[in-house]
């Protein structure tokens, strides 16, 4: 600065000037002979582009009067500063839609020069993509997206994004002013999913297999599916769709694992029309896309029937019981709703119904006499036909045949009991024996049925009719009398035998011939009569010895 000093003969070169304010001594100085200013360091315009002094100029070498002035100093620009993005340089992040068109605008990629914009090109920057990656190993980022060189403006530059192939890429920008200088970031673009996939099962078709004894909620199968898109639009869903009119079966979503279990919902019947196969169709989808896949289930038969007869009550005609051995009495069936082997039956007859083995039942379900039957023995037969199916394990139904047999005059009459008649001896006759202590009278009875049992008739062989010793008397009334005629001696004949000639009423008529013991009482009618004996002793005592005293 100049000052001059109005004065006459003021001695010009006697002025002197000082700088005074914010920054003075410090950042600038003043010559206080010439008034030139000076930097005193190096100045930077981003950090004060602008700086205002008072210069004061006194005259008489400083010791007169002052006057002042305010200087104004602008801090003239250079490129100094390289552009700087406002990002991070390692984490600017950007997202694009897959299949975004060409011109989509992904991300801004601004940045700042903190030279004088006003002042040449030192703050007019220019954007380029100087370098790139795909992480997955695709198409290079330069060759998919653009940079708008004045805003910094990332765009799309290809068709073609697709998440499936590679999710994010990596572009170097670069900022460039006009003087030169550079700046660059690192852009991280992130590819976004759209649904764009179709789900689909990984097989093409499946078959299983499930007993019909299932419990419900039983796992029948696991699916799986995938779909390439991600998050919410790969979670899927399956269902059943088709094929399972009664809802027999659902399927649960295991919607993150991208798979699903088919379970059973309702117990399964294998003899219901319509249950031995299902054909369902499964549907698997995403939130817009889905797909179909045919399932074949087969039933298992289980041998949950057991076997039924029908009738399962038979009341049989009655049989004579001489019917000859091998004779067909009955024809039973009886039927299974299981399937295979679950459904074969064998017949047989329980053993309890039948303890003497008297029928036979052969797989055909014919019942045949095996053995001689006896009315008097079994008159009434109550069968119990076992049909067993073949399952494991086997189940057996019944069928019961009651049968009665008819008599057959095949039995004689018997003593009513087992008599034991006592005559006296020396009794005279005629006297009416005593079959037993209570009764003088000989009955009969007879195991066969009553029309082929009583009135009975006695009498005695033809060579016993005119005999001395004793006589039968048929009363006529199911009843004989028996007569010794004469005294016997017990000493000459201990008993006697009579044959007794019986008779049933049947048809024909049953004769037999029982024998009647008939014993001599004895009577104590001879006198005690002396006899000797002879006895031998040895002794080893020697002659005249005492041995035994001897009554």
């Amino acid at each position: 600065v100049t000052a001059s000093d109005p004065d006459k003969d003021a001695d010009q070169e006697a002025l002197r000037y000082s700088l005074h304010g914010q920054g003075a001594e410090s950042e600038f100085i003043i010559d206080e002979v010439t008034g030139k200013i000076y930097a005193q360091r190096t100045l930077d315009r981003e950090a004060r582009a602008v700086w205002r002094f008072v210069v004061l100029a006194t005259d008489e070498g400083g010791e007169g009067l002052t006057g002042f002035t305010d200087v104004i100093i602008n801090v003239w620009d250079i490129n100094d500063n390289a552009p700087i993005f406002a990002c991070a340089p390692d984490s600017c992040h950007g997202d694009v839609a897959e299949n975004s068109p060409p011109g989509t605008s992904v991300m801004e990629m601004t940045a700042t020069d903190l030279d004088d914009a006003a002042v040449g090109q030192n703050a007019v920057l220019a954007y380029r993509i100087v370098g790139n990656a795909a992480l997955n190993g695709a198409n290079s980022g330069a060759d998919v997206f653009s940079i708008n060189p004045a805003t910094g403006t990332v765009s799309v530059a290809m068709s073609g994004l697709d998440r499936e192939q590679t999710d994010s890429y990596v572009l170097v920008v670069e900022a460039r002013d006009g003087g030169g200088m550079i700046g660059t970031a690192t852009a991280t673009i992130h590819v976004t999913d759209v649904n764009d996939h179709v789900p689909r099962f990984l097989d093409r078709s499946c078959s299983v297999r499930i007993p019909e004894s299932s419990e419900p909620n039983t796992p029948v199968i696991e699916l799986a599916a995938e779909d390439a898109d991600a998050g919410e639009n790969g979670q899927l869903t399956f269902s059943v769709v088709a094929g399972d009119p009664e809802q027999k079966f659902y399927m649960v979503s295991h919607r993150q694992e991208q798979r699903g279990t088919l379970r059973l919902k309702k117990h399964l019947d294998y003899e219901r029309p319509g249950e031995q196969r299902f054909n369902l169709t499964i549907k698997v989808e995403d939130m817009q896309y889905s797909s179909l896949l045919h399932c074949t289930l087969e039933v298992e038969d289980c041998n949950d029937h057991v076997p039924v007869f029908i009738p399962h009550f038979l009341q049989l005609p009655a049989v004579r019981e001489d019917v000859v051995p091998g004779t067909s009495v009955a024809s039973v069936a009886a039927s299974d709703l299981d399937s295979g082997l679950n459904r074969e039956i064998t017949y047989s007859i329980a053993p309890e119904s039948d303890p003497y083995h008297l029928f036979s039942v052969d797989q055909s379900g014919l019942v045949t006499v095996a053995s001689e039957l006896d009315r008097e023995k079994v008159a009434q037969h109550h069968l119990v036909i076992l049909a067993t199916d073949h399952g494991t394990p086997p189940l057996t139904g019944t069928a019961t045949i009651q049968m009665a047999l008819l008599d057959v005059n095949d039995n004689g009459p018997e003593f009513e009991a087992a008599y034991a008649p006592i005559v006296w001896e020396n009794v005279l006759g005629p006297q009416v024996v005593r079959l037993n202590q209570s009764s003088t009278l000989l009955k009969a009875v007879d195991r066969d049925s009553e029309e082929n049992g009583s009135p009975f008739s006695f009498s005695v062989p033809l060579e016993y009719r005119y005999s001395n010793d004793f006589h039968l008397q048929d009363n006529g009334n199911d009843t004989a009398t028996i007569t010794a005629l004469r005294a016997f001696d017990r000493e000459r004949q201990k008993e006697f035998l009579l044959p007794v000639i019986m008779t049933d009423s049947g048809s024909p008529p049953k004769t037999v011939t029982n024998t009647l013991t008939i014993s001599i009482g004895d009577e104590n009618d001879h006198a005690h009569v002396a006899g000797q004996k002879k006895v031998f002793i040895n002794c080893h005592r020697g002659n005249g010895s005492n041995i035994r005293s001897m009554c």
